[in-house]
Order: structure tokens, then C-alpha cells, then sequence
């Protein structure tokens, strides 16, 4: 038999609702909206709002009242007022006192002048003229053999220049123009067998027969640290970053005989040189420098010279080399291209000097 006995029956702590039927509903109520579709006309009627037709209403009450009609009158009316009040100028107007102060201007022509190049110039200007044996790539300007020849073997790319020259004589008398070549170490030996370094010598009349000297020499470049030198970078191990030179060229230009009857009847001479340079590391057409120096002449020259110092030419070096003679064999052998080897800079000359001893009018030796 069951003993019977009283329980104690409490209520107990409130149970947390499910927090997943609330997301439930919530989503129930998304798709609900997606699922029933809405209707609505979305086109716009030009009377929808009435602008339109008010606008219609206005343009034509305004034309039917006559109000442009009346704008013309009135603007010929204020014009008229305007034409009648004009009279003639008088000598106490302001106008009057203006005009005083033209009378004694002199109108001039302010047309430029047309350009007058040197012939030089015009002759670099298109590829058509350029002298023969121009370079357009670093290997054509340090190993062209255009100018190589049994009478100049030593005329081999980075050795070589082009002289124009341009003689014409008094009285509309004989001229001559023509293209010549040199190179820096002369020509060494001459037709009657003499020994001539560092000179070249020219015909300037087309006889035949040698009448001037001609030279061009650098100076200054073999200086360490003053003619040329390189920079390094901050890196641990330093790398070459730039090449700079300071070259002087100098220019001289002499008579073989001041005594030749040529010089009597000369009018006008002209002697240029024009060195071309490219540095392009390939061998596709590029583009390329010039150096020209161009002198003239009324009368015989005699031991005239031209030296043209540069402040300062500058080659950017993108390779990674630690040393000079490592970057000139890597030249040599053609590993650099262009893009690691670039020209960045030529200053302006620094100094032009001048002599020309036994001139009649001029003589100087100037630095800028």
C-alpha cells in the first residue's frame, strides 16, 4: 500500500523564447514581398503635371497681345534718340585731344624676317643631306667604316668628322662647295710623303690642290676628376650611376701657302665641321647628335683657332657595374642597350676662345 505524502509544487524560471522563429518570420516576410508582383505605369504624360500646357498658353497669349511688335518700336525709337543727338567732332572733345597724339606715329611692317639658316644647319635638318658616313647607332659612331680608305686608315667611326667647304671668289668670279672628311689624328702622311699628325688637309678651290690645313683636337678629357669622372650611388656596394666629361675641342684652320694666288680673289669661305654622335645600342636607325663648329672668312686665315670649351656632358647609367673599366668593356662588347646607357645633359659652353693672329680686324681671346 502506497504511502501518500504532500509535494511542494513552485513555479519555476521564466524559459528564454527561440530565437529562431523570429529569423523564421522575418524571412517568411521578405519572400512574401519578392513573391507578389507590383503594377505600376511608369510613363510620364507631357500634361501630367500641366507645365507644358501653360507654358503653350502663355507663348501664344504673348504673341497674340503684340509684345515683340512693341519691343521693335520701342528699340528703333531709342536708336533714333541716339542718331540724333550725334554731331561732329569739335577741338574742345576728348576725342579730338586722343587724336593728337597719333599724328606722329609711323606704322612699320612687323612681318618676321624669313629664316636664314647656315648651311650646316640646313644640312642637318634632313636625313637626305646628311654627309655620308653619319652615324644613327652607337656602333656605326664608334666602328663605321665609310671614310676607311689606303689614303686614310684610320678613318674608322669615332675617329672621324665631315668638313664642308664653300669658297667663292670676287667679282661673281669661280666657286666652289664641296664635302671633305678628317679625322683627329691627321692624316699622317701626305701625297709628297710628309709627315702631318692631327692635321687634314683640304682643297677649297676643286683644282686638285691642297690649300688649307685643318684640325680638330680634345682637350682636357684625360684629366681624372676634371675632364672626366663617374658617380657613384650611397648602396652598400657602390654602383656607377653617372659618366661625366668636360671636353674642350679645339678648331684650327691655316693656309698651306698665304702667297697662292687663290687668296687674291677670295670673297668668302666657309669651312665647317660636323661630328656626328649617337649612342643608341642597336642597330636599327636612331636618333643622333651633332657637333658643329662653323667659321667663315673674308680673308686668308692664318693660324686661326676656335676652342669651345662644354661645361659638362652627362650619360645616366641604368647597370649595375662597380667599376669604369667593367662599363667601357661591357661598350665595347655591346652588352649595354640604350635604355641602360642615355645621354641626360650638355651644358652650355663655358668658354669660346678665339685667336686669329694676323688678322686686319679682329683678334681675341674671350671666356664666358
Amino acid at each position: 500500500m502506497d504511502e501518500r505524502k504532500p509535494r511542494l509544487i513552485r513555479q519555476g524560471l521564466p524559459q528564454k523564447a527561440d530565437p529562431r522563429r523570429m529569423s523564421i518570420f522575418l524571412v517568411l516576410v521578405m519572400m512574401s514581398s519578392i513573391a507578389v508582383p507590383a503594377n505600376a505605369d511608369v510613363s510620364v504624360a507631357t500634361d501630367d503635371f500641366g507645365i507644358l500646357d501653360a507654358l503653350t498658353q502663355t507663348l501664344a497669349d504673348r504673341e497674340q497681345s503684340g509684345e515683340s511688335f512693341i519691343a521693335v518700336q520701342g528699340a528703333d525709337n531709342s536708336l533714333a534718340y541716339v542718331d540724333a543727338a550725334a554731331r561732329p567732332i569739335t577741338t574742345g572733345d576728348a576725342l579730338s585731344e586722343a587724336d593728337s597724339y597719333l599724328n606722329d606715329i609711323e606704322m612699320r611692317d612687323s612681318t618676321p624676317f624669313e629664316a636664314d639658316h647656315p648651311k650646316p644647319y640646313q644640312f642637318l635638318i634632313g636625313e637626305a643631306t646628311h654627309p655620308d658616313g653619319w652615324p644613327y647607332n652607337l656602333f656605326e659612331t664608334l666602328f663605321s667604316t665609310e671614310q676607311f680608305g689606303l689614303d686614310n686608315l684610320l678613318g674608322v667611326g669615332i675617329n672621324t668628322y665631315a668638313i664642308y667647304v664653300n669658297y667663292s671668289s670676287r667679282n661673281d668670279g669661280p666657286s666652289h662647295e664641296a664635302w671633305d672628311s678628317g679625322t683627329f689624328t691627321g692624316e699622317i702622311f701626305t701625297a709628297s710623303g710628309g709627315l702631318t699628325l692631327f692635321e687634314n688637309y683640304i682643297d677649297v678651290d676643286g683644282d686638285g690642290v691642297d690649300d688649307l690645313s685643318v684640325a680638330l683636337t680634345v682637350e682636357g678629357i684625360a684629366t681624372i676628376g676634371e675632364g672626366i669622372g663617374v658617380e657613384f650611388s650611397d648602396d652598400i656596394i657602390p654602383l656607377i650611376e653617372e659618366i661625366w666629361i668636360r671636353p674642350t675641342f679645339k678648331w684650327a684652320v691655316t693656309t698651306l701657302d698665304q702667297n697662292d694666288p687663290l687668296w687674291n680673289e677670295l670673297a668668302h669661305l666657309e669651312v665647317s665641321l660636323m661630328k656626328g654622335l649617337s649612342f643608341d645600342i642597336t642597330l636599327d636607325n636612331s636618333e643622333s647628335y651633332a657637333i658643329v663648329i662653323d667659321t667663315r672668312f673674308t680673308q686668308p686665315p692664318n693660324d686661326f683657332s676656335l676652342g669651345v670649351g662644354i661645361q659638362r656632358m652627362t650619360f645616366d647609367v641604368n647597370a649595375a657595374f662597380t667599376s669604369a673599366i667593367a662599363l667601357v668593356a661591357a661598350l665595347i662588347s655591346g652588352q649595354v642597350n640604350s635604355s641602360e646607357l642615355t645621354l641626360t645633359a650638355v651644358s652650355a659652353p663655358y668658354a669660346l676662345r678665339i685667336l686669329n693672329p694676323n688678322s686686319r680686324f679682329f683678334r681675341s681671346s674671350n671666356r664666358l
